[in-house]
């Protein structure tokens, strides 16, 4: 950050002395640039919880069985993975989430430092007209963390459609009822790989889960 202002500071002389147009542009670039970084420290700084630092699961459900929850599931996913694209952070999305397209659960797994402590207000209600769905986040575990996920505690049930093509695989945590969905395709294997860590995600800090708050 100090090299950036230094650089900043030698263009504003610059700019200046030339009174050049380009070197003016570059100017400006570089300003709005810093301000988006100083406001991105400053929200950091903030963030001081115990798992503020880790990436972040964010499971999204809808409240009914009805189309328009479905619809607005889809939409929430979309507008988080579309946060994070804005600001360059690495997702993994088990679930596809084209648009029109309708789900009764999703997940996205943010892989990116801060993502817990920049979603975790997220978690709760969301409402759009009639439709409703919970929106949960929790902090991503990581590889020297306790593996809290046994195969004897789940129960792995099939779920299966009039389309082969949206079958799906659900990891129930038997103890606790918490669950985690995936697609029954061809990158099962991968998909379940990142189901099993979104469950230990879930058990492993449920205790510390944000309040649920309305919007």
């Amino acid at each position: 950050m100090r090299r950036r202002l230094d650089d900043a500071r030698q263009l504003l002389a610059l700019a200046v002395d030339t009174h050049d147009d380009a070197v003016l542009a570059d100017l400006r670039v570089e300003a709005d640039a810093l301000s988006d970084a100083v406001a991105d420290l400053r929200l950091r700084m903030r963030l001081d919880g115990p798992f503020d630092l880790r990436g972040a699961v964010v499971v999204v459900r809808a409240a009914g069985t009805g189309e328009d929850a479905a619809t607005l599931v889809v939409t929430v996913l979309r507008q988080y993975l579309e946060w994070a694209e804005r600001h360059g952070l690495v997702v993994l999305v088990p679930d596809d989430v084209p648009p029109g397209s309708r789900l009764l659960e999703g997940t996205l797994v943010v892989a990116a430092p801060y993502a817990y402590g920049l979603l975790r207000p997220e978690a709760g209600r969301h409402r759009a007209g009639a439709a409703e769905v919970t929106v949960t986040v929790a902090p991503l575990v990581e590889d020297d963390d306790p593996d809290t996920v046994q195969d004897k505690d789940v129960r792995v049930d099939l779920m299966c459609t009039r389309d082969p093509a949206t079958a799906s695989v659900r990891f129930t945590h038997l103890s606790t009822g918490r669950s985690v969905s995936f697609r029954n395709d061809a990158r099962a294997g991968q998909r379940r790989e990142v189901a099993r860590r979104v469950l230990r995600s879930l058990l492993l800090v449920s205790a510390c889960l944000s309040t649920p708050r309305s919007s």
